[in-house]
């Protein structure tokens, strides 16, 4: 099987690589069949004159070897001759990325929130729960507070009314002192990095607005 060599390395090969061409456009255009355009740019045969004739045109507009074997730079500016963008397709979907990015953060900021209430409960858990039965108050202002508020859920004629009283605000408390779940979390930082790209989004959008694009 012959050797097969890469389309740059021949003067075939840079004339589709600098002008986009596929062998059988390329074929089409010097009036040859694809198998000979095949066998001609692999080395398998030379360029025959009829081929050197009507490629010579094509040569005379590429430009130095190594620049077309160059990268493609991402960062290069479109050609002059190209028309300006519909400015407001450009700003409608600017406003879009933008829209949904502060949906996205503000449902972001929800969580937050509620990670940093809860946060506050549990620093303040210690001082705010009642001890489990038999166990006693802390002699602090904060256990004296607490052993008052039970006091007056305590009823005569219910001996155990303020024993299912903390009972429940036990639980009430420990739920309000939840962290959020693993899934909250990740839930969280997706919001945030998916507005973080459409802010991307919109900032390289509002830079391709034409001149007197719509921006405000």
């Amino acid at each position: 099987m012959p050797r097969r060599i890469a389309p740059n390395s021949s003067l075939l090969g840079r004339v589709r690589a600098w002008f986009g061409l596929a062998q059988p456009d390329l074929a089409l255009y010097l009036g040859v069949s694809q198998p000979l355009l095949h066998t001609t740019e692999t080395g398998q045969r030379g360029l025959s004159h009829p081929v050197s004739v009507a490629l010579g045109p094509l040569l005379h507009q590429l430009p130095p070897p190594e620049v077309v074997a160059a990268a493609p730079d991402p960062e290069a500016p479109l050609p002059p001759a190209t028309p300006a963008p519909d400015a407001a397709d450009l700003d409608f979907r600017r406003r879009a990325c933008l829209h949904r990015a502060a949906r996205l953060l503000r449902e972001a900021e929800g969580l937050a929130s509620r990670a940093r209430v809860a946060a506050r409960w549990a620093e303040a858990l210690p001082a705010l729960l009642p001890p489990e039965p038999g166990a006693a108050l802390p002699d602090t202002p904060a256990g004296q507070a607490l052993a008052a508020a039970l006091a007056q859920a305590a009823d005569p004629d219910d001996p155990t009314r303020a024993q299912d009283h903390a009972r429940w605000l036990r639980g009430w408390l420990r739920h309000r002192a939840r962290p959020l779940s693993v899934e909250e979390v990740t839930r969280y930082h997706r919001l945030r990095a998916q507005a973080a790209g459409l802010q991307a989004e919109a900032a390289a959008l509002a830079v391709a607005l034409p001149p007197t694009g719509l921006e405000m």
